[in-house]
């Protein structure tokens, strides 16, 4: 999605000189009707679109939509940045951009996305194996152990990757109760990172996004 029609043209002639199916919108209304009649492998979003803002399309398509997004931006500041990649975006690229850079951040984020969603039985982050049907999360080929909420707590986020849940939102998953003592979120989450974070402290896998929750990032970066 692009307000700039030019710098769309140009964006589109280059995913189909790549063989990539493309199309374009002009503004988010736009872009979540073709969503919806198609969902997209990938999506490249503006964020200063007419109408509707690119960061409330963007939390709009996070509720049912796990495809990488890249930002495009002419907005720098940290502000944006924070808000894009805690609504769930993958990638941010200011603008002026190199349009072959990009197309190597769309391989790159397609790639990634299709080894993390290639086995929905079991999913790999670093040296940890996720055995789903098993219930059992091994490391190195050990087993650790595990309470089974612990377990279905890191599943769920494990499947959601980037998406960041509050407690409530996780309680309500995982517990199936609306109503409940939240505190005991953040109980399992503590007892979760002892076990798959070198540092605790500093979680690579589980991070904390202030006012949003928690979010799992299977590349591992360090908060």
């Amino acid at each position: 999605m692009e307000d700039d029609a030019e710098i769309a043209d140009l964006v589109l002639a280059y995913l189909k000189k790549e063989e990539a199916e493309a199309e374009k919108a002009s503004c988010a209304e736009e872009a979540q009707i073709l969503s919806t009649l198609k969902p997209p492998d990938l999506v490249i979003l503006d964020l200063g679109l007419p109408g509707a803002d690119g960061l409330e399309f963007l939390r709009v398509f996070r509720q049912n939509n796990l495809s990488p997004v890249i930002i495009v931006s002419a907005r720098e500041s940290d502000e944006d940045k924070i808000r894009g990649l805690g609504l769930g975006a993958d990638d941010f690229v200011s603008k002026p951009f190199s349009p072959r850079v990009l197309m190597a951040r769309v391989k790159a984020q397609l790639r990634r996305f299709t080894l993390q969603s290639g086995e929905r039985e079991s999913l790999r982050f670093g040296e940890f194996w996720l055995d789903r049907k098993g219930h059992v999360l091994e490391r190195a080929g050990r087993a650790l152990p595990m309470s089974r909420r612990e377990f279905d707590i890191l599943e769920y986020l494990a499947v959601h990757p980037w998406q960041a849940f509050k407690a409530d939102e996780l309680h309500r998953a995982v517990w199936g109760a609306e109503y409940g003592d939240l505190s005991t979120v953040a109980v399992h989450i503590q007892r979760i990172r002892k076990k798959i974070e070198n540092d605790p402290s500093r979680p690579r896998w589980i991070r904390t996004v202030p006012g949003s929750g928690y979010r799992f990032t299977p590349d591992g970066d360090v908060a």
